[in-house]
């Protein structure tokens, strides 16, 4: 079995010696990706999200210093480290390089031995500014993505999916009667079926992609990247029958003998004029209006 990688950096430089020689070098550690230039640098940092770039200086058509603003005027990108690389000395081209906001300056010909440490040692603090990161982006009841994740998360994949041309769903959630779950069973028991409802619905999106996330109080939401109407409305009925599966009772309810949840789907893609982020939560939340009014526990879909 193959070792796992401990991360992935990206390599935009023209000259084929120098990136050849960095992918042998950290070839047993780390995946090492290339570009030739700095507009298929950019494509690549946008597609594979790299956890470190090293970007030479001097390229043909786009220099470094123009794709390091590019890079950092994507929100998709911006929070990726930047190693520039050249054989420039002088210590004003250095200075512009930090400007731009690369986090070191490393001069060739490549040492083996500084070009290997200094990566190291940005990819742990990159990893150790993730973990606070991923922290800060977790709901603390349930253990899934918060509200500032949610809205973070469904912003960059809006713009992903304007430039790669695919649609994007999203589920709204809720738990059916769950105020009259709390003056039955106390807060405590509201907690545990926050938490178990949660996990539930974690577990039923495949992809890595899929965004699960608590939306407030007892509702939630799953942002589906690049997934059609049909097989948005298969999971929302998964998700519903899954939760009532877990056969939770819920004597409070005026419905159901058990907790059961109603669900609003919505699909759309960048290219409707008439729709952004925002508005795709809207219409999510109106099928979910819609779920609710027509008897609960049940998927209402656009």
């Amino acid at each position: 079995m193959a070792e796992q990688k401990l991360g992935k950096i990206l390599v935009i430089d023209d000259d084929a010696i120098v990136t050849e020689t960095i992918g042998i070098l950290f070839d047993q550690e780390l995946t090492v990706l290339s570009a030739a230039s700095g507009k298929e640098g950019i494509a690549a940092a946008q597609s594979e999200l790299p956890d470190l770039i090293l970007l030479d200086v001097k390229m043909p058509d786009m220099d470094g210093y123009e794709t390091c603003r590019q890079l950092q005027g994507d929100t998709e990108t911006a929070a990726i480290p930047i190693i520039f690389l050249t054989a420039k000395n002088e210590s004003t081209d250095e200075a512009m390089g930090l400007e731009l906001g690369a986090i070191d300056y490393i001069t060739k010909p490549i040492v083996p031995q500084i070009i290997k440490a200094r990566v190291k040692n940005h990819l742990t603090q990159k990893r150790q500014r993730d973990e606070l990161e991923n922290l800060s982006a977790i709901d603390a009841l349930t253990g899934i993505a918060n509200r500032r994740r949610l809205d973070e998360y469904l912003e960059n994949e809006w713009r992903r999916a304007a430039r790669n041309k695919y649609s994007v769903s999203l589920m709204m959630i809720d738990i059916d009667h769950f105020k009259n779950f709390n003056d039955t069973y106390g807060h405590q028991a509201g907690d545990d079926c926050l938490r178990d409802v949660a996990k539930t619905i974690a577990n039923c999106p495949q992809r890595p992609s899929d965004l699960v996330a608590r939306y407030g109080g007892e509702e939630f939401c799953v942002v589906l990247p690049d997934t059609p109407e049909d097989s948005a409305r298969d999971l929302a009925e998964r998700v519903r029958a899954n939760v009532e599966n877990l056969a939770i009772k819920h004597s409070g309810s005026p419905d159901f003998s058990v907790v059961t949840v109603s669900v609003g789907v919505a699909t759309a893609a960048p290219s409707d004029k008439e729709t952004n982020f925002d508005g795709l939560i809207k219409i999510a939340d109106e099928q979910l209006y819609h779920a609710k009014e027509s008897g609960r526990n049940q998927v209402s879909v656009s």
